[in-house]
This record gives structure tokens, C-alpha cells and sequence, in this order.
């Protein structure tokens, strides 16, 4: 029986041009009645998963910033958080000196960048999240951020995914949230790090754990999943490790799926 279901957000249960659908809503209403726990998974900030999805009415703890960190979606009590050490974070600064990227620095719900680009704008505007602009980034290592986000175009994103996973290798978690988001994150971090930890938190066996996702950064969480399933135009990394394909978000994927395993009698 599976007890445990974790959701990516973005391009897994919602897109900017379709927000959460009736029947999925419904569809994780009858798994939480059914007595399995439903969470997210997701690169979003806390506050932006708890806002994008508002409509499920979420009880248990969410995992946001690519899994270094879970909190309780009600409260918002933070129940793990893994930041960059301050090397880590001066490492991972460093290392972007040069690069034609936007770079943001997120730390004790604030988010910090050098200047007020095109981007920054955008992204507080979509996420109402206010943006600081410091002189100089590496002066936040101290206080030890959760996550530091890379933003270019889809080419120069990609060389520098593998430029820093070569050069760090396990000393940094790096990954690709979009095809033009790289993110630096702890490398105890990764969203199937956070749910190995979220299930022994709840007292739920791994084994009983069901994984949605779409995008590079879902891969160990589909893979660490007793049943990894990729929506059907998730990137090939993601289609590769899962263990089947549902439909797309268009046609309601993950409810077409939940609704199966809920009349098969497998969640709960």
C-alpha cells in the first residue's frame, strides 16, 4: 500500500498558463481520505509553494528549495533546513564570478541580488516577493543561505550545470530546476533526501512512497521513490527514471494516475 505522496509542482500538477484543476484537487482530496499523506516537492521558496498551492489545502509538511527545507504548510514552523555552509556559499559565488547570469542568494526568507535586472523584477512580481540589492553577494555567506540560483539563457545554464557538478562534485548539490535555473543547494540536500527524512518523521515505510515529478531535478526523487512516475512530456532525464509515464499536465496526469491507484486499492 502506498502511504506517501510527494508532488513536483511546476509542470507536474500546475503551469503559469493552468493552474490546479478541479479534478486533481479532487483526486489528492480522495488520497488524504483514504488515509495516505500527500505533499509537494518542489525548488519553489517555502512561501511560493505554499502559495501556488493554496487550493489543496496541504496538512502535512511541504518540501521546498529542492529539499533543504520542510515546513509545516499551516504553521510554517520550519522542521528541517539544510543551508550552505559559509564555504559552501563563498565557493558557490565565486565559482559564478563571470558567468552571463542573473544570480540570487536566498536567506531567511529574503532573496539578494547585485542589481534590479529584468529578471528580479519579473520574479517579484510573480512570487510578491520584495528583492534586495547588496553590493556584494559574498558578504551573506556568513549567515549561511539555503540556496543560490544561477539564471541565464538555456545554453550557458546548461555549461554551467556541468562545469560546477564537475569541479565540485559532492561538495555542492547542483541542479537544474528549469532549463534556465541552476541552483547550488547543500549537497545533504535533493528533494529524495528531504523525503527519506519526511517519511521517518511520519513513521511511513520508503517502500510505501509514490514520486511525481517532470523536470532534471526530479530524477533522484523519481529513482529514491518505490513508484516513480513522470508526467508524460517531462524532460528525458526524468521519462529515463521513472518507473512509468502518466499523462500530461494538460490531461491531468497525476489525477488520471491517483484515481487508478485509488480504485486498484493501492493508497492508503
Amino acid at each position: 500500500m502506498y502511504k506517501l505522496i510527494a508532488l513536483d509542482i511546476d509542470g507536474t500538477i500546475r503551469s503559469p498558463e493552468r493552474g490546479i484543476s478541479d479534478r486533481t484537487r479532487r483526486a489528492i482530496d480522495r488520497v488524504t481520505e483514504a488515509g495516505a499523506v500527500v505533499t509537494v516537492a518542489t525548488g519553489r521558496a517555502f512561501e511560493s509553494a505554499r502559495m501556488s498551492t493554496a487550493a489543496l489545502d496541504l496538512r502535512a509538511p511541504i518540501v521546498s528549495f529542492q529539499g533543504a527545507h520542510v515546513a509545516d504548510p499551516v504553521t510554517g514552523g520550519v522542521l528541517w533546513h539544510l543551508p550552505l555552509t559559509e564555504r559552501q556559499a563563498s565557493d558557490a559565488l565565486e565559482a559564478l564570478d563571470g558567468w552571463r547570469t542573473d544570480v540570487a542568494v536566498y536567506m531567511d526568507g529574503e532573496v539578494y541580488v547585485r542589481e534590479m535586472t529584468a529578471w528580479a523584477q519579473g520574479y517579484s512580481a510573480r512570487n510578491g516577493q520584495d528583492i534586495r540589492v547588496v553590493e556584494d553577494l559574498r558578504a551573506l555567506a556568513a549567515g549561511r543561505p539555503t540556496r543560490v540560483l544561477a539564471v541565464g539563457g538555456e545554453a550557458d545554464v546548461q555549461e554551467l550545470e556541468r562545469r560546477l557538478k564537475e569541479r565540485f562534485d559532492s561538495r555542492l548539490h547542483v541542479t537544474r530546476s528549469l532549463p534556465t535555473f541552476c541552483e547550488i543547494l547543500n549537497p545533504g540536500g535533493g528533494k529524495h533526501m528531504a523525503l527519506e527524512w519526511l517519511c521517518g518523521h511520519l513513521g511511513i515505510d520508503p517502500k510505501g512512497a509514490v514520486a511525481f515529478g517532470n523536470g532534471y531535478n526530479d530524477v533522484h526523487m523519481l529513482e529514491w521513490a518505490a513508484l516513480g512516475i513522470a508526467i508524460g512530456d517531462a524532460t528525458p532525464e526524468a521519462l529515463c527514471a521513472a518507473d512509468r509515464v502518466a499523462p500530461p499536465l494538460d490531461e491531468d496526469g497525476v489525477a488520471q494516475v491517483l484515481e487508478e491507484l485509488l480504485e486498484s486499492g493501492e493508497i492508503g
